[in-house]
């Protein structure tokens, strides 16, 4: 739980399966490059044949059991290297947004529910463009 407002974060969109397979890969990658190891050297360590380090690199786990044995070999924890990669797809909120959930701490039950209802009436439905629909007014006559 954070502590203070400025460590609130939020997650753009969701992550789906395939897509934190891919950042898993890069990380891993990334750490291996940087200590200067082949994939034939993660294989040597214990970790999977180099051909799985590849396919892992590349967005293809397969098994668990394979990405635990690259982690593994590369003295990492999976748990961590999951935590890492989707931390690092948060974004901090920004001055204002940390002061509109102050704001909204301090508020009425009252107050959150009116301003939840507004933003909930403003935020772009399945297939909006993101701006709010004006309808034109009927001419008078």
């Amino acid at each position: 739980m954070p502590e203070t407002l400025e460590e609130i974060s939020y997650t753009v969109g969701t992550v789906d399966w395939a897509e934190l397979l891919r950042a898993v890969g890069v990380h891993l990658q990334r750490v291996r490059l940087s200590r200067k190891l082949k994939p034939t050297d993660v294989e040597r360590r214990g970790g999977p044949t180099y051909k799985t380090v590849q396919a892992i690199e590349n967005g293809d786990a397969g098994r668990i059991g394979s990405l635990d044995r690259y982690a593994r070999a590369l003295q990492l924890s999976v748990v961590d290297i999951f935590d890492s990669v989707l931390t690092s797809q948060k974004t901090p909120l920004s001055p204002e947004a940390a002061q509109l959930v102050r704001q909204f701490n301090e508020m009425t039950v009252a107050g959150r529910q009116a301003l939840l209802a507004m933003a909930t009436a403003l935020s772009p439905g399945p297939g909006d463009s993101g701006r709010a629909a004006v309808k034109p007014k009927a001419p008078r006559r």
